[in-house]
């Protein structure tokens, strides 16, 4: 965990230098135009990875076949991801109903995609094997290169958004070359890129209730900077954008827990063992996720317009507004990490589908009165549906009661003491 949350706390760092300087350079409008375009191949990558990382998590982790064969269908899959990824957004981005996108911005996010869907497959190759050091450079690395790059392309060679485009392709190629060397050189797999059918079938099975899962859940998130494009103004959605990025910073603690628990739940035989463990985790996360909020609750009116520009003063009472919603996901984001690693990512799709149909209704009619704040109420009550729905049918598939999740114990706070003791 506390080698994740080190990798996490890089990616913190430099997301947060990318977007001081991406805001102050490109201005609220420029920002919100580079928000409007990566959130269409986020969101199509959410989908068409076909949840393969966290399918291959699980097959690697239960060590049943034999990971020559997965991996070499993995970069096969890979291969047909990538090919769809690209359509699919180019789809998107020509018939955009909206004021039409730089070309050769769109070529640059087009050619990123295999890239990005690289490292994003080779993280599930680290996870199932447990090596979480390797993991959390997939995991930090991207974005610490980028952004380096960021500050040679917009700050110092003014490149504007295009800038910020070809540093974030830079640092993938960076990042492949690197995953690439480390899976074919040192782990020393054999890619025969043969299709092993059993294996195929096995994978994408899981793996598209994964891709479904993920894709509802990227929806949530990105609805409303969607939604906000096409009803509100560019300058709103860069408001908001950078709202939800500073936000969702209380995510990082939660996330490092979330992937070992993934991890080891793939790993493990002992079942009921894990389900005592993760409810213990999941309370404690949530009394760290309500320190963080506080904090971020007190600390944004002084820090935003300090460190990003007085321009985004507006910021602030969209990022007070949905903390709440961002701190009730944090539950959920544990319980379902446990559930995935045991093969059953489907609950979440459950809890979470209803929870989508509220936040597109509820910012209909929010987001032409309110703009930004609008779209934090929205996320608010959907993260707040999802989760309450997902925790009750939790509790029914582990056989844990609801009392039983939530009272805390005193053993529960040695996860803070195991943590003081491995920092002496």
């Amino acid at each position: 965990i506390l080698s994740i949350l080190g990798s996490n706390l890089a990616v913190t760092v430099s997301s947060l230098g990318i977007g001081i300087i991406l805001s102050r350079m490109l201005g609220a409008a420029g920002f919100g135009l580079y928000s409007a375009i990566i959130v269409v191949p986020i969101m199509v990558i959410g989908f068409t990875q076909l949840g393969i990382r966290r399918s291959a998590i699980y097959h690697i982790g239960n060590k049943i076949l034999p990971e020559d064969h997965i991996v070499s269908a993995l970069f096969l899959l890979l291969l047909w991801t990538s090919i769809l990824s690209i359509l699919i957004c180019g789809f998107v981005f020509f018939f955009s109903d909206s004021q039409p996108f730089d070309p050769l911005l769109i070529v640059l996010v087009l050619l990123t995609i295999p890239l990005l869907l690289t490292n994003v497959f080779a993280g599930g190759i680290f996870l199932g094997k447990e090596d979480i050091k390797r993991a959390g450079i997939i995991n930090a690395g991207p974005t610490i290169i980028t952004l380096l790059l960021t500050i040679l392309f917009v700050w110092i060679l003014k490149m504007s958004v295009l800038g910020a485009f070809i540093a974030i392709a830079l640092a993938n190629f960076i990042m492949f070359f690197i995953t690439y060397r480390i899976i074919i050189v040192e782990f020393r797999y054999k890619i025969t890129w043969k299709y092993h059918e059993g294996i195929m079938k096995s994978m994408i099975k899981l793996g598209l209730v994964n891709a479904i899962a993920i894709f509802i859940m990227q929806l949530n998130y990105r609805l409303d900077i969607l939604m906000l494009k096409k009803l509100s103004t560019l300058e709103e959605v860069g408001f908001y954008s950078l709202a939800m990025q500073i936000a969702e910073q209380l995510w990082h603690i939660p996330y490092a827990i979330e992937t070992i628990v993934l991890s080891r739940s793939a790993n493990t035989k002992d079942d009921q063992s894990a389900h005592r463990t993760v409810a213990s985790i999941f309370r404690v996360s949530l009394l760290i996720g309500i320190a963080g909020g506080l904090s971020i609750f007190f600390i944004a009116p002084y820090l935003v317009p300090l460190i990003f520009g007085q321009e985004f003063i507006h910021s602030v009472p969209m990022i007070q507004v949905v903390l709440p919603g961002i701190l009730i996901l944090i539950g959920f984001r544990i319980l379902n990490s446990r559930l995935t690693g045991m093969g059953k990512p489907q609950i979440a799709i459950y809890a979470f589908m209803p929870a989508l149909v509220i936040n597109f209704i509820m910012n209909l009619f929010l987001i032409p009165r309110f703009g930004g704040i609008g779209a934090a109420w929205s996320t608010n009550v959907s993260y707040a549906v999802g989760s309450i729905v997902f925790v009750v049918v939790y509790s029914q598939m582990v056989k844990m009661p609801l009392q039983e999740i939530f009272r805390y114990r005193k053993s529960d706070f040695y996860f803070f003491r195991n943590i003081r003791n491995r920092m002496k």
